[in-house]
């Protein structure tokens, strides 16, 4: 069932993303590079409208986590008529909280899981190994946040949304990327499959001053374009169909499709993320990505990446139809053997939330 919500733009902000939904960019030339059969059906699920000059309203599945307003009373309004509109959800959530209480599988809250694993308590496999993540010396460093209650105040106190557990796990990733690059290094950083920007929009406020390049699908674009021009308004915003000349040299965020990876100059990035797209990939498709990502990255540069260690790229009927792609595993990725692997370990926050591992790797790259 898509998840739906209404987003307000700027009037002018609303003429430009109408631009680009009505521009040759919207309907890009390389399905093939672009596209598996998972996103082949979840971007066709991605649905922007514009219901007048300063109201949006957008809709997704996979790609979707527009975190919930930061107000108690709106949160319950909008639950409420979600529960109005599609009755059998309720059956659903309650049926999913008791097997999550009481289940063979228990798992633990985002919440929960990220103060467990930021005090270092023995449920998350908390071993001393200099192969794996201090999170007692990570806790001590200056922009790490130690517990889920300073996200939630952090987040709500610059945005209007709660701390999702979206954003409770990307406020992880920027945790564990404070252990090895420091915020004087990173002036542009670069998201493949951003998403509506919920990592991209930490990273702008936590590193700053920083700049941003999104690459993404052009429905997952109009998403990120909403979001983060109602987060942000007056950041500067670039579009796809403002980029013919290039990218400029002043912006914010600049979003691109598929089709204009060349214009990133080589050498020009300091820190590449991909976070949950990769495994929805095919093989061929992350091969391409991996010579983009060693070609921008700056020298001593890094790559950040969370991925299921071992994923079938399928699409909408794999429960019926026999899936061909091969599985995607993390550890066959085509890693650049020159780089330096700073990180490397099942994530311990999403082994205690969710039953499929997640691998991060952060590695500096070397050329």
């Amino acid at each position: 069932m898509p998840t739906k919500t209404s987003i307000t733009l700027k009037p002018e902000q609303a003429d430009r993303l109408k631009q680009f939904i009505d521009s040759k960019f919207f309907n890009y030339g390389s399905v093939d590079v672009a596209k598996s059969s998972y996103w082949q059906y979840h971007s066709s699920q991605l649905v922007t409208e514009i219901d007048s000059p300063g109201s949006v309203r957008v809709s997704g599945e996979s790609g979707f986590y527009v975190p919930p307003p930061s107000s108690f009373i709106k949160r319950s309004l909008l639950k409420l008529v979600k529960a109005f509109q599609h009755p059998s959800l309720i059956g659903t959530a309650l049926r999913g909280n008791f097997q999550t209480r009481f289940g063979t599988h228990r798992l633990m809250s985002y919440r929960d899981a990220f103060d467990a694993v930021m005090n270092h308590d023995a449920i998350s496999d908390s071993d001393l190994s200099p192969w794996r993540v201090n999170h007692l010396n990570l806790a001590r460093k200056p922009n790490v946040f130690p517990s889920s209650a300073s996200i939630e105040k952090r987040y709500q106190s610059w945005s209007s949304y709660a701390a999702s557990p979206s954003i409770i796990n990307h406020y992880y990733y920027q945790n564990l990327m404070r252990s090895f690059i420091s915020g004087t290094e990173l002036r542009t950083v670069l998201e493949i499959g951003a998403g509506n920007g919920n990592f991209s929009s930490i990273i702008f406020h936590e590193w700053s001053p920083v700049r941003l390049i999104l690459v993404d699908l052009p429905e997952t674009i109009c998403l990120a374009f909403s979001f983060l021009s109602n987060l942000f308004p007056e950041a500067r915003i670039v579009l796809p169909t403002e980029l013919e000349q290039g990218l400029p040299e002043q912006f914010d965020f600049a979003l691109l499709t598929v089709d204009q990876l060349d214009l990133v100059e080589s050498d020009s990035v300091d820190l590449a993320i991909n976070c949950h797209s990769f495994q929805e990939m095919t093989q061929a498709q992350i091969a391409i990505y991996f010579v983009f990502i060693q070609r921008i990255c700056r020298n001593l540069g890094y790559f950040f990446t969370a991925n299921r260690i071992d994923k079938i790229p399928c699409g909408p009927d794999s429960l019926t139809q026999e899936q061909l792609e091969p599985p995607n595993r993390f550890a066959e990725y085509p890693w650049d053997v020159h780089n330096k692997v700073l990180i490397y370990e099942i994530s311990r926050l999403l082994r205690l939330v969710q039953l499929d591992d997640v691998a991060i790797r952060l590695e500096q790259i070397h050329k």
